[in-house]
């Protein structure tokens, strides 16, 4: 099983502050996909702004990965021009960012995952949302970002271009959680959102689960698809682990009924884990 480079970021741990939660609005949502746009965009833009073309040609691409890719970054600009002229003057503003990037490789390979991220966030949120014209933008805006993802791990690292038949959502606080990481501080004048930052979570190879949170009595539950279960930390060890396909998620929990897992009872996470695949291997949605 391999971690992910965003999983390795979360040891740095989040620096913002969890507010009190409250029923969450239109409004908020629009806010939070905000937060996450502005955030691939810095991303794009810093580190095309760092990598020239003569980079990737070193890092072994052809010229047409970076063009693309500036293709995505002119997407992601235009997400936050679209939410922001929905939002008006009361649109969350730009935070500070710091991305475990160092080269054009580590670029792209992080680039595939917070593609991914932001998939299952507005998959996630969809169920939310009240008003239908906002489900629409939403949806236009999920299906490019999830070409996106697709292209880059397949057509750029080679790799699958999904994780199997159905996507996995994720809910604010666990994306948020996610996202948090990136970010090292924000405009005081920023409108606060009813979220918060679960601890970070890492899981190794051989199971061994490290996080701040208390791992007695405790669980993993695995999200993969539309799929998910628990399974038990002893001495803290994941007990039984799966494996799924691609890109799925880990969160550590109170809970063992997979169905009643929620944020009342998250004590960490997620995790992100990837486990590639090769195009001979089947690709059912995930049974553990």
């Amino acid at each position: 099983m391999k971690t992910s480079l965003v999983a390795c970021a979360l040891g740095a741990g989040a620096v913002l502050a969890a507010p009190t939660k409250r029923a969450i609005t239109d409004t908020d949502i629009l806010q939070y996909a905000l937060t996450l746009e502005h955030l691939e965009n810095n991303f794009y833009s810093t580190y095309l702004g760092q990598f020239a073309q003569s980079d990737f040609a070193a890092a072994g691409f052809p010229d047409w990965v970076r063009n693309r890719i500036e293709q995505i970054a002119a997407h992601e600009a235009q997400h936050v021009a679209l939410l922001s002229g929905a939002l008006g003057s009361a649109a969350t503003q730009p935070c500070s960012y710091k991305f475990p990037v160092t080269d054009v490789m580590s670029f792209v390979g992080l680039a595939t995952v917070v593609e991914n991220v932001g998939v299952s966030a507005y998959l996630g949120a969809a169920a939310s949302i009240m008003d239908k014209e906002y489900v629409t933008v939403a949806g236009s805006i999920l299906t490019t970002e999830a070409r996106h993802q697709a292209w880059i791990n397949s057509a750029v690292l080679k790799d699958a271009a999904w994780s199997g038949p159905e996507d996995t959502p994720l809910d604010f606080d666990e994306v948020y959680s996610i996202a948090s990481a990136f970010i090292t501080g924000c405009p005081s004048s920023n409108p606060t959102l009813p979220v918060k930052a679960f601890p970070t979570l890492t899981i190794g190879s051989d199971g061994t689960v490290t996080t701040t949170a208390d791992t007695s009595n405790a669980y993993v539950q695995v999200i993969a698809g539309l799929t998910t279960d628990t399974f038990p930390v002893v001495n803290g060890m994941v007990q039984g682990m799966p494996q799924p396909q691609g890109i799925s998620y880990a969160v550590l929990t109170s809970q063992q009924n997979t169905t009643l897992v929620s944020d009342d009872n998250i004590l960490a996470g997620p995790a992100i884990l990837h486990n590639p695949f090769v195009s001979q291997d089947s690709n059912p949605a995930p049974s553990f």
